[in-house]
């Protein structure tokens, strides 16, 4: 039997991050929900089945995986999100935008990212993720494409800490470091649609060879935050820029540095340390 999610406070977001890993009847649910959440709530179940081209059933069955009772429950959760101007979308970037426009759009986009995964934020997963990553001997991080970039941004603030890390962005050295990693290490792996087969088979081989395991990714149904034994999530939209999903990097980025922020807290004098000594040695460096 499947199990239901547990939706948090904001609704939307909750089914838009979910929307992915759902089938392809309880996606038509949610895209027209979320296209469409003023009208939803004035809809009886049988209408929003028919503007939907499903059943009563995929409606009850899609109440149920996003965490709400049934299907008065996920109108009323809806009107809570709008009342509090919750807006679910990004603003498209298209052609006839001029560049001021798409410079609006692209910053907008950004910054809702960040507000989006604040207000998706699991604090007791990241209060957990944050006690392992400092009680490791050693971080392995494991990302493909624009994951990499945030892989290497984990790594320089790890370091500053000195939790000692490796980023990894070849698939086979993932597997052969993932390998090797004992029950006093811990493997992150980053991955914005969770669906990279290579950066989620090193989290599961990491986890086989006993390392506590981190995934962080935009989608809490994906197979890289099932993998995992902490999932982190993002939130930023599918909305893309001529191929490029808007926000994801700096959502990644973001939640990197609540991270950060929180272990640096929890090691003040040790970190203020380590940061003294990084300055003293790159100021030898350049003079």
């Amino acid at each position: 039997m499947e199990e239901a999610s547990s939706a948090p406070d904001n609704l939307l977001l909750h089914i838009r991050a979910l929307l992915p890993s759902l089938h392809e009847q309880e996606q038509k649910v949610g895209q027209y929900i979320l296209s469409s959440p003023e009208e939803v709530v004035r809809l009886a179940i049988e209408d929003l089945a028919e503007r939907c081209h499903a059943s009563d059933t995929t409606i009850f069955r899609f109440c149920r995986k996003v965490g709400t009772a049934g299907y008065q429950d996920l109108k009323i959760r809806l009107a809570q999100d709008m009342a509090a101007a919750r807006a679910p979308t990004y603003a498209v970037i298209s052609e006839a935008d001029t560049l001021s426009g798409i410079a609006a759009k692209a910053i907008q986009a950004n910054v809702k990212a960040l507000e989006d995964t604040l207000a998706m934020l699991d604090l007791p997963a990241v209060d957990r993720a944050a006690k392992v990553l400092l009680g490791a001997r050693r971080v392995d991080i494991y990302g493909a494409g624009g994951g990499a970039i945030a892989a290497l941004d984990l790594q320089y603030k790890l370091m500053r800490l000195g939790v000692r890390a490796v980023p990894h962005t070849d698939a086979e050295m993932q597997v052969v470091s993932a390998t090797l990693l004992t029950t006093a290490d811990v493997a992150v792996a980053i991955s914005h649609s969770g669906e990279s087969q290579d950066v989620a088979r090193a989290l599961i081989v990491a986890g086989k060879a006993g390392a506590q395991t981190i995934a962080i990714t935009n989608h809490p149904g994906s197979p890289l935050a099932m993998a995992a034994q902490i999932s982190l999530h993002t939130a930023a939209q599918e909305s893309l820029a001529y191929g490029y999903p808007l926000g994801a990097r700096v959502a990644q980025v973001g939640l990197i540095d609540v991270l950060y922020s929180y272990m640096a807290s929890m090691r003040r004098a040790e970190v203020d340390q380590n940061h003294a000594r990084i300055a003293a040695a790159l100021q030898k460096r350049q003079g």
